[in-house]
């Protein structure tokens, strides 16, 4: 059984970090210094280290999320706790010239946001058309580099490739270069963070790979991916739990059923639920809770 306050979460050990054990729930970091988040640089702090006294030891982000700030303020908030906590980053995926113009009035422009519906609008318009993707061996090497010095650590415990295509995952070249980053020591699982069904069935079977992140799916196929990847030894990290409709009361209730369903899974590795809001933290930490005490009982 594991120390951290979420009492009955035995964790998980994830594949290919030596036997790592970290918390089910996972802090998906996303909205973590975005100009449509209100939160301040010193809210955002206080909310991952308000997680980690809660009993989340898992901690999802990117390079691109906030513009690199995500990932100052997670080493801000748990660089003193590095050895108790597993860090997952993802490369690929860069800013325009014109977002890293606009990522440096941030500040102003969160404010103004904040106060005004036709800016919000405009700013969410602009975060909706994405970011260009890159995935040349160079560009991951630096992302990788960079997300280290933001996170004030020497290393990751699950790195992963930012939204690929398949013809990404095909790339010898890549693959060589990530082999060789791991070997350095500079992170200790590879991961695949999916957008598309056919991107996670190729990475469920690839070698190289050892956690797969994607969006929950209940339907039979979605469990019949789950299953392959228990079969060839890797692990899923399953974002999007919180989809459905009705009141406060009946998704919460969706939620631990889910959660619930998804504890029996071999090929589990976290459930991740992203927020910025220490209320809907503390739900969910609740949430959990209650499937685990379900799990025990059933």
């Amino acid at each position: 059984m594991s120390s951290w306050p979420l009492g009955l979460d035995p964790g998980r050990k994830i594949a290919g970090t030596g036997g790592l054990q970290t918390s089910t729930l996972v802090l998906g970091c996303a909205r973590l210094g975005s100009a449509l988040t209100p939160l301040s640089p010193r809210d955002s702090v206080a909310l991952v280290e308000q997680a980690f006294e809660l009993g989340v030891r898992h901690f999802d982000t990117a390079s691109i999320y906030g513009q690199g700030d995500s990932e100052r303020y997670i080493g801000q908030a748990l660089h003193r706790h590095r050895g108790k906590v597993c860090l997952s980053s993802k490369a690929g995926q860069r800013l325009t010239a014109r977002q890293a113009v606009l990522s440096s009035l941030k500040t102003p422009i969160r404010w103004i946001a904040a106060r005004q519906t036709q800016v919000r609008t405009s700013v969410a318009a602009q975060r909706a058309q994405g970011v260009p993707r890159c995935f040349e061996p160079d560009f991951i090497e630096r992302s990788l580099n960079r997300s280290l010095e933001r996170l004030r650590t020497d290393h990751l415990d699950i790195f992963y490739l930012h939204s690929p295509d398949v013809s990404v995952l095909e790339d010898e070249a890549l693959l060589d270069r990530i082999e060789r980053l791991r070997a350095q020591g500079l992170f200790r699982a590879f991961g695949v963070s999916c957008d598309e069904e056919d991107v996670a069935w190729a990475a469920a079977s690839m070698a190289s790979v050892q956690v797969v992140q994607l969006a929950y799916d209940e339907s039979a196929r979605g469990l019949a991916l789950l299953a392959l990847l228990a079969r060839n030894g890797k692990q899923a990290m399953l974002r999007g739990l919180m989809q459905g409709a009705g009141g406060q009361a009946h998704r919460q209730d969706l939620l631990v059923g889910r959660m619930a369903q998804l504890l029996q899974e071999p090929a589990l590795g976290g459930l991740i639920v992203g927020t910025t809001r220490l209320q809907h933290l503390r739900e969910n930490v609740g949430a959990l809770q209650r499937a685990l005490a379900a799990e025990v009982t059933a």
